[in-house]
């Protein structure tokens, strides 16, 4: 396997590999991941200290005026107007917060993990979907180069019968007609072949995009369909469990999520208790370039108590709705158990049918192939027409077809049966 080039000699184990570190879908839920791993830490930075500073500059061009006795005279009857304060002042203050106690922090820490949970399933979820995706995709390009084997190998015979049949012509034993006839099947066959040779740079240009690789990597399967063993395979449906399934590990979190959710609103009833201490220094002067020369500290601790005692009757009905929206949750999990026994059984019917005719299919492929070759061997006798021949031709591209087709569907519904069951992880 050479990376540099971009060429790659892959089996079915290893396309999955290398789709789950380069699919786009796989990379952004990975992505995700590491977002939720963010989130976590957030809230947990919450109960952390906070610490501000803030500070400012001000000009009061024209001072306010007040109105005071005028004591000096003794006439307290008497107002005097009097400016007070400086014309340029200024401040800086530092302030450390400490949350002692807020409802929702401990909850909102918990939940956020579950998030975190909630995004490594969502991971999961999407790697089962990318591993079906490409083990379909997989089987199309193996079925493919199975049809495209079996129509060269009949070609092969074709052409063998259209050379014997163009020598007994020369030789005056066969007519013009059985040569034509012949011809066209052949050609027809030919025709086919550079179709299906399409059909398979399709699939495996859907491989490679399933699988997140660049279409001008050059992909080539150390596989066919004889190393899958069709035939072999079994199935267990009575073993499943739909906890199995990741859907159902999905729609738990959002229950678990949802229960949060209720508790934190309810919670909202109680206190929120800081701690405070801050340190600030304020500077004044009548002129500018005498501000910063003497400045007066201040500084103070306290506690700050929040409560919200009553705010109407909103937050109750908050909390309702979030109550209804858990029991609907709930009843979307029993929801979700009886919808996959229903896939499970409607993906093993689907497979056991799909089986059922490959079976049959490859059996008539046989028996149609032995047909063909005793047809053959008359007409080169004499015996049979040349009718014959491209009537026995026919049912066997028509057998082979069939086979393929039923190959694939076999292996395609075995795939959404495992999927249906929870068997792909």
């Amino acid at each position: 396997m050479d990376t540099t080039r971009g060429n790659f000699a892959f089996n079915l184990a290893d396309c999955i590999q290398y789709g789950i570190a380069h699919h786009h879908d796989m990379v952004n839920a990975n992505l995700d991941v590491d977002f939720s791993r963010e989130q976590v830490k957030e809230a947990t930075a919450k109960l952390l200290p906070h610490a501000d500073i803030n500070a400012n500059f001000t000009d009061n061009m024209k001072l306010a005026t007040s109105l005071i006795p005028d004591i000096a005279s003794g006439n307290y009857d008497r107002k005097i107007p009097v400016q007070f304060g400086t014309r340029f002042s200024s401040n800086a203050t530092g302030q450390v917060n400490q949350t002692i106690f807020q409802s929702d922090y401990f909850l909102g820490l918990k939940a956020s993990r579950v998030y975190r949970g909630l995004a490594t399933k969502n991971l999961t979820r999407t790697e089962i979907d990318t591993k079906v995706a490409i083990i379909k995709a997989y089987y199309a390009v193996l079925t493919n180069q199975e049809n495209i084997r079996l129509s060269k190998a009949n070609l092969d015979q074709l052409r063998k019968t259209l050379s014997d049949t163009k020598a007994r012509y020369d030789a005056g034993v066969s007519e013009r007609v059985d040569v034509d006839r012949i011809q066209v099947s052949y050609n027809n066959g030919v025709t086919q072949i550079e179709n299906q040779v399409r059909e398979l740079v399709y699939t495996m240009q859907l491989l490679k995009f399933q699988m997140g690789m660049p279409q001008e990597s050059n992909l080539e399967l150390r596989e066919t369909v004889q190393d899958l063993n069709v035939e072999a395979f079994s199935t267990d449906t009575l073993s499943y469990k739909v906890e199995d399934r990741v859907e159902y590990s999905i729609q738990n979190t959002q229950i678990t999520l949802n229960e949060l959710n209720l508790k934190s609103k309810k919670m909202a009833y109680l206190p929120q208790l800081n701690f405070f201490v801050n340190y600030g220094v304020n500077w004044f002067s009548t002129k500018f370039g005498d501000l910063y020369k003497q400045g007066f500290g201040a500084s103070a601790l306290g506690l700050n108590l929040s409560w919200s005692i009553f705010t109407g009757t909103e937050r109750l009905h908050q909390i309702r709705q979030l109550d209804i929206t858990l029991k609907k949750s709930q009843n979307d999990l029993d929801f979700l158990s009886q919808q996959i026994k229903l896939e499970v059984k409607s993906a093993n019917t689907s497979y056991e049918s799909n089986k059922a005719t490959f079976v049959t299919q490859k059996t008539n492929m046989t028996l149609t192939q032995g047909i063909y070759d005793r047809i053959v061997m008359k007409f080169e006798q004499g015996v049979a027409t040349s009718l014959d021949v491209i009537s026995a031709e026919s049912q066997l591209t028509q057998a082979r077809t069939d086979y393929v087709n039923a190959m694939l569907a076999t292996l395609i519904s075995k795939t959404d049966l495992d999927k249906a069951m929870g068997r792909i992880k």
